[in-house]
């Protein structure tokens, strides 16, 4: 239900007004989703009344009726196949009450909002497939731009349900028929075309575009039309086809839409154009540091061209903050370039729902604020409505504060809006492996794979769930060689696939062929020297373990003396340390990279460090706080489990104490 000025209106409104005539005079009905809330409450009843379908609502509704003192007999009879709950209780009069009230409320602000201001009719759904380009290859980013555009004017249209553009993207050069796409997104409409950018003998810039509206049910075409305008008119071109489309499918606008319909975000075609450059880039799969450059080269360069830019400063704001994020650049320089970009954004375009939706990525990850990532996303959800990318933004904020429920809610209300889009499953494959709920997240792999066969984070999920499942490493390796391409995590992988597996000669050889003296990770940062200790270390080679912790020692010594911010270094350093029998810098490098990024902070990003304070415990001889350290990762959201505790030597010095024991027998399950 969303409240908006004295507006009230959403599913939940709609789904309320159809439960009322359900129920007995003075009764209350409540759907499946309701009912889930409240089955556990000792003091209610319900009856289950079957399953209805109700007006505008997509699928049938799960209809029960709240009974006990006070409130009339529910009949079940009134829908088919009803049968009643078991356990019949009292429910209070106060309840009664304050349910009644709450119900009634919904209605009557339904009824205002249907007499004064809705539209009659269900929301319409529509998808905007990525217009061809029929010109030079390299203006392929235009014709993105120009889709994404038009896709991102009729997103702020209420009574309309945009598709979004991450899973247009996927149909991009596809063959599939209009009734194939509407059936697998399950749109009423799809909005396609063509452009082509050229410069004629004058040396004017011309763009055509030729957009054709069409109904999936029939394959009919509602609207087309031939647009052949200066290159300086394309804000009016997409303008125009959004409003064409509107009045195609005899939409309403509602309050300030007309105006959000006319607006075009700069007046420098230059600037527009860099900018859509960085909107290309940023969306290339597999996010690397140099196409990353590019993205931020890009973004600036629109903000040069363009002083009063705010959507590009709050690109860029977000740009600076990614690499700050992923710890590429953890300088003051680069998040001193974030601020200034974000509070520029924000002076140019106080009021742009936009805005607000991207900077809560630069308050998310250059400073780690969930509460001011969540209040611009609020901001933002009053001019995005039902909009995909605001609700994949609140999932990564609730998954940093270990909000999982939430943030898997969240990731599973975008992939509705969003069914193509396979980085929502893939995100959560992690939500479920944490909370150890593994056959959901091997689900969520296939899920994955199977939108996307050629990303890289399905496979490497899947080795992740068997080691924390199971153990199982002959799954995890199926999952391995499966990956379809290279990647910049796949050698961690197959490091710890080997030393689990107990391949330490294969394990070596892979980390010499390495072309780089580190593996860096947004999640650790490791000298092969110190990657290769542990496996001297495992195969009983004291002398060698030795002499490359020593090695690993002189190199991380001089990183944390550069990035003393880094908790990936100082977590590295005090395993070599523990290693060498300096137990109290140990401990102290270990406990600063806790410090620097706790799990109380970060969920999930805090956990490599708590993990690598156990470890140093074990090297250290500190078994008891190891172990107390353990017992933690194992009571919390983790990837810690026993199986994983017992394919990894790290801990084999902890197997044979009483106390692991007893973990064993109590996290076994």
């Amino acid at each position: 239900v969303v409240f908006e000025g004295g507006d009230v209106f959403g599913d939940g409104v709609n789904v309320a007004s159809r439960l009322e005539p359900l129920a007995e005079p003075g009764g209350i009905c409540v759907s499946g989703r309701i009912y889930d809330d409240i089955r556990n409450k000792p003091d209610i009843e319900t009856v289950f009344l079957g399953e209805k379908r109700l007006k505008h609502v997509k699928r049938p509704v799960k209809v029960y009726a709240l009974a006990g003192e006070g409130l009339p007999t529910a009949k079940p009879e009134i829908l088919e196949g009803a049968e009643t709950e078991p356990k019949p209780t009292v429910i209070p009069n106060r309840r009664i009450l304050v349910l009644s009230l709450g119900i009634l409320a919904i209605i009557a602000g339904y009824t205002l909002y249907t007499t004064y201001f809705a539209v009659p009719g269900k929301i319409e759904t529509i998808v905007v497939l990525p217009f061809e380009n029929l010109g030079a290859a390299e203006e392929e980013y235009f014709a993105d731009g120009v889709t994404e555009e038009i896709t991102s004017r009729l997103a702020m249209i209420h009574r309309l349900g945009v598709i979004s553009r991450t899973s247009a993207i996927q149909y991009k050069n596809t063959e599939k028929s209009i009734k194939e796409i509407g059936r697998e997104l399950g749109v009423d409409y799809v909005l396609e075309g063509t452009i082509r950018w050229q410069q004629t003998s004058d040396g004017l810039d011309r763009v055509r575009v030729t957009p054709q509206l069409i109904n999936v049910s029939d394959d009919t075409h509602l609207w087309a039309n031939h647009y052949d305008a200066d290159l300086t008119d394309i804000f009016e071109v997409q303008s125009d086809i959004a409003k064409c489309v509107i009045e195609a499918l005899d939409i309403v606008l509602w309050k300030s839409e007309p105006e959000a319909l006319e607006a075009s975000p700069t007046d420098n075609l230059e600037a527009y154009q860099a900018y859509l450059r960085g909107r290309y880039y940023a969306g290339r799969p597999h996010f690397s540091l140099e196409n990353w450059m590019h993205v931020l080269q890009s973004y600036q360069q629109a903000v040069d061209l363009d002083p009063n830019f705010a959507l590009a400063y709050a690109q860029l704001s977000k740009g600076h903050a990614r690499l700050y994020y992923f710890q590429h650049d953890l300088s003051k320089e680069r998040l001193e370039l974030a601020k200034h970009a974000a509070e520029r954004a924000l002076e140019l375009a106080p009021d742009s729902p936009e805005v607000h939706r991207i900077l809560s990525y630069y308050y998310l990850w250059a400073f780690r604020d969930p509460d001011q990532a969540l209040k611009e996303l609020e901001i933002a959800e009053k001019g995005l409505h039902n909009n995909a990318e605001v609700l994949e933004a609140k999932a990564y904020v609730f998954q940093q504060q270990g909000r999982f429920e939430e943030a898997r809610y969240s990731f599973e209300e975008a992939f509705k809006l969003s069914p193509r889009d396979a980085d929502l499953p893939t995100e959560l494959i992690f939500i479920f492996w944490l909370t150890r709920e593994y056959p959901l997240a091997i689900e969520a792999t296939d899920q994955a794979i199977t939108i996307a066969p050629n990303e890289v984070w399905p496979y490497l999920g899947k080795a992740l769930i068997y080691w924390s499942w199971n153990g199982d490493t002959e799954a995890a390796r199926a999952a391995l060689e499966a990956v379809p391409t290279e990647h910049s995590w796949l050698p961690w992988f197959w490091l710890w696939q080997e030393i689990f597996e107990g391949e330490y000669q294969h394990t070596l050889e892979r980390l010499s062929s390495l072309s780089n003296d580190w593996i860096r990770l947004k999640i650790l940062a490791r000298p092969k020297s110190l990657l290769s200790a542990y496996v001297y270390e495992y195969m009983d080679e004291p002398q060698n373990a030795r002499r490359a912790y020593e090695a690993a020692e002189s190199v991380l010594e001089i990183e944390v003396k550069r990035w003393p911010e880094d908790p990936r270094l100082h977590s590295s350093l005090g395993i070599v340390y523990a290693a060498l029998g300096r137990p109290h810098e140990a401990i102290r490098e270990g406990k600063q990279a806790t410090e620097l990024l706790p799990v109380s902070k970060d969920a999930f990003y805090g956990l490599p460090y708590a993990i690598d304070l156990a470890h140093i415990y074990t090297l250290a001889g500190e078994y008891d706080a190891a172990l107390d350290q353990i017992e933690y990762l194992l009571s919390i959201p983790s990837w810690i489990s026993i199986p994983w505790l017992q394919i990894d030597p790290r801990w084999d010095p902890l197997r044979e104490l009483p106390r692991f024991q007893k973990l064993v027998e109590k996290y076994g399950e």
